[in-house]
């Protein structure tokens, strides 16, 4: 099941790695209609092992309400690990 909120909120997608520091960890969004919202963004880092990411909506028809995807890639070296994550966007009318 994925997090649910509404459109206009801020959103912070975190991750938590088994390594200290990464060489890049990025992030892209894609919306419900598979259109790119942000596109290999640097996620921050936190603290060792946790990198985020703050994703802002609008409720404007630039945003779409359903199921969005963030893909997170992490590189270390000659090692790249990916995941994706979903989550919903709700439409507060």
């Amino acid at each position: 099941m994925s997090k649910k909120y509404f459109l206009g909120t801020a959103i912070k997608i975190t991750t938590i790695l088994n390594i200290d520091t990464a060489d890049t960890a990025t992030i892209t969004i894609k919306d419900s209609g598979d259109a790119t919202k942000v596109s290999a963004a640097s996620m921050i880092k936190e603290t060792n092992r946790v990198y985020y990411y703050i994703y802002q909506t609008t409720n404007t028809a630039q945003d779409r309400d359903g199921t969005y995807t963030a893909e997170i890639s992490i590189t270390s070296g000659s090692y790249i690990a990916y995941t994706e994550a979903n989550f919903e966007m709700l439409d507060p009318d």
